[in-house]
């Protein structure tokens, strides 16, 4: 008998993780499928998460190498070469 409530109260302590760890992702999923649907209004096509990942990652390797900071040359080198990968992924994507 106490085996079983053993079991029975493991089980809705992983119930109850479970949904928690449900809602946090969603609440943090919430900002990025507001993005995406900016993004599919701009861009006149639905878009899914991976496709506005991809504008993100993209507007941020542009705004790090175009920044007038006193970074050092190979710093800005890698940052565009990062741009360029970023870029070439997303035009596979979209």
């Amino acid at each position: 008998m106490s085996k079983q409530l053993f079991l029975n109260v493991n089980d809705y302590l992983v119930q109850s993780v479970m949904k928690k760890m449900s809602w946090i992702t969603e609440q943090l999923n919430t900002p990025v499928k507001m993005l995406g649907n900016y993004y599919s209004c701009v861009l006149d096509r639905e878009l899914n998460q991976r496709q506005t990942w991809a504008l993100v990652e993209v507007q941020a390797a542009f705004f790090l190498g175009m920044l007038p900071m006193g970074y050092s040359l190979v710093f800005r080198l890698i940052v565009l070469l990062w741009l360029v990968a970023a870029v070439k992924r997303c035009r596979r994507l979209l």
